[in-house]
């Protein structure tokens, strides 16, 4: 897909080529003055042609000038020599903005929430959000708070399928598909954010409700509103393993679940019979049956687009999940639904309860859910124990623990319950690790793969004590450098002029955002300055909320969020439009927007 450019990038270019990039001083003999000049780095431009040498010259938001600048003056000069300078990455997943985030994102009162920290430190200086489906009432309403605001990165956002039907169906109706009208209604919404809200597309959650009530049909036609505006469809699959997280076998009888293959099947049907440039959102091989089949899933999605349809995924660097983490292997079920007579919080008590209480056919669904969901994290040797009272249990994988305490599965998941904190529904903090890095690998070998975090903003102060385990991820702190570092440079899955293609300038091009993602005269100066050989995801399982080291300076829209390696709290960013073409814009005031022509007037 071509690069397009806005027409004040474009004009900044021709203007910028006429007085030649590299000149440095005016005809007068006054030296040229810039904002930033950024001197002597190796310049990465996003492209992922070969690196080169040279200054940046950064005036306002724009890169004003690449070359030889030893003659110019600026405001702030930053020493780059033995750095590389990289566009700033662009996150294709981040729950920044949606409900999930909460008070704890962009839309939060703290203003060292909406610096998205987390992020900045990173190198991340755009991020896609409202994932999973998720969208509040008016996309309108969101991008104008965040403006009022004030963000620390850029944002893209996308209208969210579960929203959509929130919207416009009837709570009670939700379990079903939509219908025609209802579908129709959505369709509306969709084509006027993506015509004047600035939307980049639909995403959906097909594993969560109500999403998953969702037929084909109504997929299909959703999608056939994308087109028209380039728009994406970017879904949670209905099943990212041998079941979607939802399926318990004591209660959901009847037709087996979907699996991994499946949903990835029905979302290759409707993107193609849509026309949808579609994107797998964390693609994963997760869990029994899946774990090392990295390479059959690629082709499957190669197929797709050798035929010629318009597919992508994002994939984030790590082999735990964010549902692996804080896993119990109690089904909830198991601990009572109202807890009148013992409080929420005593675990315990509740599982004995029901213990004291059930018949054999009771007794045989709990061992039964207990093995499944073991069997859905890849067993009990891919399961650690985080946090537990006995702490030479701590560090150890449950299948250790069985041999340890000479007891099968079920009776040592039990055993933890009733033995450790009753405070915590499982007894213990337990994190699965249910994909393998050999698969991983394979997917970042993909040229069209690009990188996300799936994460959200938080501070470490706030992920500390009790709430260690609790509302934090590997991934918050560590994608990005991880990405490079790690599967780049030390396991040499790319070179690092691709790594940083398929972060900056491959995740542009898919949103249709023409100045950003590369290095180039008139883009915006989001921009990283990397020491290289220092560059590191600090992160472990047990301490997740650590910043990386490495990224020296980070800037947004020309502005530093990250000066020598401290994050500056700059709220810098800006709520994105796409780039749209004459026939895609909004239509002036007074005319309508018509379904029947893609919403054109």
């Amino acid at each position: 897909m071509p690069y397009r450019l806005s027409c004040a990038s474009l004009a900044l270019l021709i203007a910028t080529i006429a007085v030649g990039p590299g000149l440095a001083s005016r005809p007068s003999g006054s030296p040229v003055h810039y904002d930033i000049v950024i001197r002597g780095g190796e310049i990465v431009d996003g492209t992922g042609g070969k690196r080169f040498r040279g200054d940046i010259g950064i005036r306002g938001e724009v890169i004003a000038a690449i070359g030889d600048l030893s003659a110019a003056a600026a405001d702030r000069i930053i020493d780059a020599k033995a750095r590389i300078v990289t566009p700033g990455f662009i996150d294709m997943h981040a729950h920044v903005a949606d409900d999930e985030a909460g008070e704890h994102g962009f839309l939060s009162t703290d203003p060292r929430l909406r610096a998205g920290q987390n992020y900045a430190a990173q190198g991340v200086t755009t991020v896609l959000g409202n994932p999973d489906g998720a969208q509040p009432a008016s996309l309108r309403d969101e991008g104008a708070r965040m403006r009022t605001l004030g963000i620390g990165t850029n944002i893209a956002l996308t209208n969210g399928h579960n929203g959509l039907r929130a919207l416009v169906m009837k709570p009670a109706d939700t379990k079903r598909p939509a219908n025609d009208d209802e579908i129709r209604r959505m369709q509306d919404i969709i084509r006027h954010d993506m015509a004047c809200e600035g939307s980049f597309g639909l995403s959906l959650g097909l594993e969560y409700d109500s999403g998953r009530y969702a037929d084909r049909h109504e997929l299909i036609e959703l999608g056939r509103a994308l087109p028209a505006y380039d728009g994406i469809f970017i879904p949670h699959l209905r099943s990212q393993g041998i079941a979607p997280m939802w399926y318990l076998p004591s209660t959901s009888r009847g037709a087996p679940p979907p699996t991994l293959d499946q949903s990835i099947d029905e979302v290759l049907a409707v993107a193609h019979e849509a026309g949808a440039t579609v994107v797998f959102t964390h693609m994963k091989a997760w869990g029994p049956g899946y774990r090392g089949e990295a390479r059959r899933l690629v082709a499957k999605l190669q197929a797709a687009r050798d035929r010629g349809d318009r597919v992508f995924m994002d994939v984030y660097p790590y082999d735990s999940s964010g549902s692996d983490g804080d896993f119990v292997a109690i089904p909830r079920w198991a601990f009572g639904a109202d807890g009148a007579t013992q409080p929420a919080s005593d675990y315990r008590t509740r599982l004995d309860r029901l213990l004291a209480t059930a018949d054999s056919t009771r007794r045989a669904d709990l061992i039964e859910d207990i093995r499944h969901f073991v069997a859905l994290k890849g067993g009990p040797e891919n399961i650690v124990v985080l946090a537990y009272p006995d702490r030479s249990y701590v560090g150890k994988r449950l299948s250790e623990l069985m041999a340890l305490r000479k007891l099968d599965l079920p009776d040592l998941v039990l055993a933890l319950q009733r033995e450790g904190d009753p405070s915590l529904p499982g007894g213990a903090r337990m994190r699965a690790f249910s994909m393998l890095d050999d698969d991983i690998k394979t997917f970042y070998r993909q040229p069209w793969a690009a990188t996300s975090t799936d994460g959200w903003i938080i501070l470490p102060e706030e992920a500390t004590g009790s709430r260690k385990y609790i509302n934090t991820n590997r991934r918050l702190f560590g994608s990005f450098p991880r990405r490079i570092a790690y599967y780049s440079q030390q396991q040499g899955v790319d070179t690092l002029e691709q790594a940083v293609h398929s972060m900056t300038a491959l995740p542009a091009t898919i949103l249709h955002i023409g100045d950003r993602g590369r290095i180039a005269v008139g883009m915006k100066a989001d921009l990283a300055v990397i020491d290289l050989p220092h560059l590191r995801d600090n992160t472990t399982a047990l301490e997740p909320s650590v910043y990386p080291d490495g990224i020296d300076y980070v800037l947004v829209n020309g502005r530093l969020a990250v000066d020598r390696g401290k994050r500056t709290l700059a709220l810098a960013g800006k709520v994105l439009s796409p780039d749209r073409r004459p026939d895609q814009r909004c239509p002036a005031p007074g005319r309508a927007m018509n379904p029947a022509t893609g919403g054109r007037p």
